[in-house]
């Protein structure tokens, strides 16, 4: 009898043993950590939802669904009253045979890819061939008349048909542009080309810095960030500083330029970073301390 239970007992620990090996083995998949197969599959789900630079969307190869190169972004369109990245510029000189035609399209339309200088559009050739465009020397007034139409021919709802509480923004006009002249108007569209460059004053008329580049949310197409390099105003030459697009506004004696209202001395302690190292501006942490320090209401916050 004694023999038996040893013999169980030993059986039972060889089991044991073998379980514990299998459990080394095959670790207990822990719920917080995602399947990496399952990473890969949502990265591009995940990058819709990441803020972008403007200057790396400029010159980005276009393909489409399957993967062909069709075409190229020539400029991104921005209504600076409202905000939004209106339209991407893209020529497909290539693909249609037609080098001299720009073709505008709704920027939520053209969706970003794991490589930073490529996107794709869901379009075909036979669509293209007889979508609206315009010549390289002579871009359209990008009024609500000529934009509805771009927006019905792609299927998409213009970004102005949001409506918040006592306000109608899709009644709003937009008169001239500054699509063909070096200059930002009060209320208009204009090309992020132009805008990188653009020279910022403080509310006195002195002269703070430029605009290096614009930050845009390219799921919602909103402009979020100017990144301002303030070198010769504050001796801090190898610093950007995001600061809010809500805070810029358009200088009213000089066309060229546009003002941040903000003193020397807070400026001086502003939150920069290193040319070489740009911070995560999906990050909502960090995005909530640069609004606060500027006073404005985080992007994310706006019900649009």
């Amino acid at each position: 009898m004694n023999l038996r239970w040893k013999a169980v007992a030993a059986t039972a620990g060889m089991l044991l043993v073998g379980g514990q090996a299998i459990a080394q083995d095959s670790p207990p998949k822990d719920p917080s950590r995602q399947d990496p197969s399952t990473n890969r599959d949502k990265k591009d789900d995940q990058l819709k939802g990441r803020v972008c630079r403007a200057t790396r969307l400029l010159d980005a190869n276009v393909k489409n669904t399957k993967g062909e190169k069709i075409g190229e972004i020539e400029d991104l369109v921005i209504d600076k009253s409202e905000g939004e990245v209106a339209y991407a510029v893209l020529s497909f000189g290539g693909f249609l045979g037609i080098g001299e035609k720009l073709f505008a399209v709704p920027f939520g339309a053209v969706m970003r890819t794991s490589e930073d200088n490529v996107v794709t559009i869901d379009v075909t050739k036979e669509s293209l061939e007889k979508a609206p465009s315009f010549m390289k020397d002579t871009w359209p007034n990008f009024d609500r008349t000529y934009g509805t139409t771009i927006y019905d021919y792609y299927k998409t709802k213009p970004y102005w048909s949001d409506t918040r509480e006592g306000e109608k923004t899709g009644a709003v006009p937009l008169d001239k542009d500054a699509l063909d002249k070096d200059r930002l108007r009060p209320r208009g569209m204009v090309r992020a080309s132009k805008v990188i460059g653009t020279d910022v004053e403080d509310a006195t008329g002195k002269n703070l810095g430029d605009i290096e580049d614009v930050v845009c949310d390219d799921a919602s197409g909103r402009v979020v960030y100017a990144v301002l390099s303030f070198g010769g105003f504050l001796g801090m030459g190898d610093k950007l500083f995001a600061i809010p697009w809500s805070s810029l506004t358009p200088s009213a004696k000089d066309e060229h330029k546009v003002v941040l209202d903000v003193p020397k001395d807070r400026l001086e302690k502003a939150p920069g970073f290193d040319k070489k190292s740009w911070p995560d501006m999906a990050d909502r942490r960090w995005g909530t301390d640069i609004h606060t320090y500027y006073g404005q209401e985080p992007w994310w916050h706006d019900d649009r």
